[in-house]
């Protein structure tokens, strides 16, 4: 399993290029369902998959209020108008269980996979970059990449039991879902 980052891609630039009437709370909803459906494939680099955390409203409620604020002011807010949104997708990875199983190498029996580190920050500052294109294509191309630069620095721990007795915990430290 893994991302569909080229999939989402599409749907992103897709939305973006219907000029059909949408509202701000609408373009919250896609991108936010949008989101937590391609995540819904992660996976850890062992091939563990994620159990969807389900906290996309989150996300959505983050994204109207970004756009709430970026609307009531004259002037570009910047990266720092995005925080919310950049804020609530590290909440959405935040103890977020991955599958333990099958075992990461030197384990034989798991115990538990979770996020440890929801990743870096930096997602505000590509949303920025995505909402300062003039083309569909471009936008969506940059908020994609900056998703992938996220997922890339989120850092999880399995547990599993060593052989030959099965009884010893070992931990593995893992960095970035794909």
């Amino acid at each position: 399993m893994a991302i569909n980052w080229g999939g989402l891609e599409k749907d992103i630039e897709a939305w973006f290029a219907d000029l059909s009437e949408k509202t701000e709370d609408d373009t919250a909803k896609f991108l936010a369902d949008s989101y937590g459906q391609a995540t819904m494939a992660a996976a850890d680099p062992n091939g563990n998959a994620v159990i969807p955390p389900g906290k996309e409203s989150g996300i959505e409620s983050a994204w109207s209020s970004a756009f709430a604020a970026q609307k009531a002011v004259d002037q570009k807010l910047g990266p720092p108008g995005w925080m919310s949104v950049e804020g609530a997708i590290m909440l959405f990875w935040t103890a977020c269980p991955f599958s333990p199983a099958p075992p990461h190498p030197g384990t034989v029996t798991p115990i538990s996979n979770i996020t440890t580190m929801p990743g870096a920050p930096g997602i505000a500052a590509a949303i920025d970059k995505a909402f300062n294109q003039e083309d569909a294509a471009k936008t969506a191309k940059e908020l994609v990449t900056g998703y992938k630069n996220h997922a890339s620095s989120i850092m999880g721990m399995y547990i599993g039991l060593i052989p030959p007795t099965a009884s010893t915990p070992l931990s593995v430290v893992w960095t970035g879902i794909k």
